[in-house]
């Protein structure tokens, strides 16, 4: 099946996206220039499962993401 390049409402295509970090309703995205951008979905659900079906990673999901600091 194939996967929607756009998203109603959000001014980007899948091919432009990097990666993304969800909070809540608000998501905060890398382009592949470089840009980072914001968007909120009025369907969080839809909105995420589109990153997913056009594999955005989830920064959450990547190794190490979390940055803790060392006495």
């Amino acid at each position: 099946m194939a996967t929607a390049n756009h998203y109603p409402d959000f001014g980007y295509t899948a091919g432009q996206l990097a990666k993304f970090l969800a909070a809540s309703d608000f998501f905060t995205i890398m382009l592949k220039n470089g840009d980072i951008i914001h968007f909120t979905p009025k369907d969080v659900t839809a909105f995420r499962r589109w990153l997913e079906q056009n594999k955005i990673p989830n920064i959450r999901s990547e190794e190490g993401w979390v940055v803790t600091k060392k006495d």
